[in-house]
């Protein structure tokens, strides 16, 4: 009988039986308009530990009055009452709040069709305009990925604007009939042709002490790794052909980088397309890269301690930038900021041109720099 009694103040919310909770779903109204609901109410009628979800556009509403919600949710004493609370409190956030408007009626019903046929669960966000959707969807090998579609006015005779963390766009042949289906489709499309690159680039992550970027993304496609103290290799793996020899970049002390440079260019033909990416580096230069086990550039490592922090500011990451100055004698490394500062602060240096000269702040031995523009 109570939950009878709910139905009949509520008679757009459905009990769902066959399960222990007391489970709801329909439509709940506020103010003008009813809105998607799915409610959980274990003890029922009592709200001790009731679960209510709406739709994303009731759902921002709800966060502008959390604190007077939780509140209600405190004192009520069935969901009966919470409910009714429910609905003037949300009816007068949506009366006040001028940002909250529906989109033009044909537009709006055309993009929930269109929302419906991809599925909800593959959407994550909706602004309260619905002008941007945030759609999720994960890979053959479970990483998730995330694409955000703005919706233009004249939708879906304007086709959206579309932005993925991706290293390469995506080719959407647009369909007004299909909408956002099209965008689906052809985003799956594009991260199946991606699997390769990013298995290869996870490896080379999970293996190698990656100095930069600091936190890569799916659209990066180069990392700068450790191979020894102040010796580091830029990357850039091809999104073709992932497994093939990467561009490769060699950065440090110049008698330090040329004997590697020399073993590039003797064994290149030694790249095995077959191996991960540190097994070619280390068979090919002839070396043994440094292995990440803390994740943290610059620390402990394999029971070793490896330097590649400025010797100035003993940051990795100034501004965005790597060390990428070292010293001839100690092959120290230095940003080339720091190191312009450290110079101009000792009154023996001299500048020519555009070019500071100086004492080495950690041999004391002569150093150059660019000045920084």
């Amino acid at each position: 009988m109570a939950v009878v009694s709910l139905g009949t103040e509520f008679p757009l919310l459905l009990p769902k039986f066959g399960s222990r909770l007391t489970t709801f779903h329909g439509f709940l109204t506020v103010g003008k308009y009813d809105y998607e609901v799915h409610l959980e109410v274990p003890h029922y009628p009592d709200v001790k530990g009731m679960t209510l979800s709406t739709d994303t556009w009731l759902s921002s509403v709800t966060k502008k009055c959390q604190e007077q919600l939780s509140q209600e949710e405190r004192d009520c004493r069935t969901i009966q009452e919470y409910l009714r609370k429910f609905q003037q409190i949300c009816a007068a956030a949506t009366e006040n709040e001028e940002s909250i408007s529906l989109p033009q009626d044909a537009m709006f019903s055309t993009l929930l069709s269109h929302i419906e046929a991809i599925g909800w669960s593959k959407v994550s966000q909706v602004s309260t305009d619905f002008s941007m959707i945030y759609l999720e969807t994960k890979d053959e090998s479970g990483r998730l990925h995330k694409l955000r579609v703005k919706i233009q006015p004249g939708y879906p005779n304007e086709e959206p604007v579309v932005e993925a963390d991706l290293p390469v766009d995506i080719t959407i042949t647009w369909n007004t009939s299909e909408g956002l289906s099209c965008i689906m489709s052809a985003w799956e499309e594009k991260l199946s042709s991606l699997q390769e690159l990013w298995d290869a680039l996870d490896e080379l992550d999970e293996a190698a002490l990656v100095l930069d970027p600091p936190n890569p993304t799916r659209k990066h496609t180069s990392r700068r790794i450790l191979l020894s103290n102040h010796v580091s290799i830029q990357l850039t793996v091809s999104v073709a052909h992932p497994r093939s020899l990467p561009q490769c970049h060699l950065l440090g002390s110049s008698h330090l980088t040329a004997p590697l440079n020399t073993r590039l260019t003797n064994n290149y033909n030694e790249w095995d397309p077959e191996r991960s990416i540190i097994s070619n580096l280390e068979i090919v230069l002839g070396v043994e890269v440094v292995k990440a086990k803390t994740g943290g550039s610059g620390e402990t490592v394999d029971g070793g301690d490896w330097s590649a922090e400025c010797a100035v500011c003993y940051c990795l990451h100034l501004e965005g930038a790597l060390p990428d100055l070292t010293c001839d004698h100690c092959s120290q490394a230095f940003h080339v900021q720091c190191l312009y500062e450290w110079l101009c602060s000792v009154p023996n240096s001299r500048q020519s041109m555009n070019f500071i000269f100086g004492e080495c702040p950690y041999c004391t031995q002569l150093i150059s720099c660019k000045v920084p523009s």
